[in-house]
């Protein structure tokens, strides 16, 4: 069962950008990597006019784990995709058996990825994703101060570092890697209100189910913190909107034309489910033929999230997912207004259990107006009016049940 739960899970969990699966690596790897490394580390002498500098940013696919798209440097001289084009990013990660309860608990690693440029644009092309690139026009000194901060951050995580979903992943690196060698970069003219993590993944995740269930169940309070113009950049776009902002020198163009052609329609099925609880919930007598299905849907939606929401909160490390408060909202036990009332063999139990889940969202508000100011708007909100009715609806057994002998 718990390995069911897991396996469920890391769909949700993956909200990182894609990256090419990691592999026992092959002679041509060796040698790509080998390679770049050479060419990073050459003589300070040496003429690097005739190498050129690339971000790579590839646009989103269609699935949770492709949804923000990538970002990537690419690193050349000679003949374009020839045997001295170099690709590097920080992404690749070890699909071992273990990898999914390391991953689940935060701690899997993830590795530098050099290979063949070729060969990463094949991966690309057959994934119908496209690409734009945009070439540093630097000149001598800006290369190799660069590259230096290159091979810093290359030698700090060849041999794995810790995936985090906004403050180490593919974007991150080469923002601070460009930050450090050449100039600051920073999103400049923030829109209004998407001054937060949270606020700027939505216009990808709300266009894919599961990807808007992970960000509304499993992202916590760190996510609704207003960031700062260099912290907000953690998507490829950002990156090369903050790289285009600078005065560095640059030429830009579409070199892979995405085939997907996403329309970016958000799915309406969660709000239909929303107002079908709320509507049937409502404590009327022209609605008490349909409040069974407020219970069936609020018990089977509530407890498959507030499980995966509460094996989050216990096993995670990540910091954008530990201090969650979305397992007080819904929970577990929300899963017992699937049984009827009048099957309790215990009836106080019935109650007991309302009682618990309403003291849940009582704290739960405590501390989203104190200690933790997270987005979780809606979810108290559902599940505080589905008990409150629900309490009323059955004040007369309550009454009967605890106060007839007083």
């Amino acid at each position: 069962m718990l390995y069911r739960s897991l396996s469920v899970l890391l769909p949700l969990l993956i909200s990182f950008t894609f990256s090419l699966s990691a592999q026992i690596k092959e002679d041509w790897q060796i040698k790509a990597e080998t390679g770049l490394i050479q060419l990073l580390k050459s003589d300070s002498e040496k003429d690097l006019s005739a190498t050129r500098i690339e971000l790579w940013t590839v646009s989103p696919g269609v699935t949770v784990t492709t949804a923000f798209g990538h970002a990537a440097l690419r690193i050349f001289q000679g003949k374009e995709y020839g045997d001295k084009d170099y690709y590097l990013d920080f992404g690749v990660y070890d699909p071992s058996p273990g990898f999914l309860w390391r991953f689940l608990k935060g701690d899997a690693a993830f590795f530098v990825n050099v290979i063949p440029t070729d060969s990463a644009y094949r991966t690309w092309d057959g994934s119908g994703r496209g690409i734009t690139a945009t070439e540093l026009k630097i000149d001598n000194t800006q290369k190799r101060k660069l590259f230096a901060e290159i091979i810093k951050t290359y030698d700090a995580n060849q041999k794995g570092y810790t995936y985090e979903n906004f403050t180490n992943n593919c974007v991150t690196f080469l923002r601070d890697i460009i930050s450090k060698g050449l100039t600051p970069l920073e999103l400049k003219e923030i829109e209004e209100g998407r001054d937060t993590w949270r606020e700027r993944v939505y216009p990808y995740s709300n266009t894919i189910v599961w990807l808007n269930i992970n960000e509304t169940l499993l992202f916590d309070h760190d996510t609704d913190k207003k960031r700062n113009p260099h912290e907000l950049i953690y998507l490829p776009n950002d990156l090369l909107k903050s790289l285009q902002q600078t005065s560095i020198p640059q030429e830009t163009k579409i070199i892979l034309k995405d085939r997907w052609q996403k329309e970016g329609k958000s799915s309406a099925i969660w709000m239909v489910i929303f107002l079908a609880i709320l509507l049937f919930s409502f404590p009327a007598k022209f609605l008490q033929l349909f409040e069974r299905i407020a219970e069936i849907l609020y018990g089977f939606v509530a407890g498959i999230g507030g499980t995966l929401v509460t094996l989050v909160y216990l096993f995670t490390s990540f910091s954008f997912m530990n201090e969650t408060i979305a397992w007080l909202a819904i929970s577990p036990i929300d899963f017992f207004v699937w049984k009827k009332y009048e099957n309790f063999k215990n009836k106080k139990l019935y109650f007991y259990l309302i009682g618990i889940r309403l003291l849940m969202l009582i704290i739960a508000l405590i501390l989203k107006f104190t200690f933790y100011q997270q987005t979780l708007g809606n979810l108290l909100f559902l599940s505080s009016f589905f008990y409150l009715c629900l309490l009323y609806k059955k004040r007369n057994e309550f009454q009967t049940l605890f106060l007839s002998n007083k």
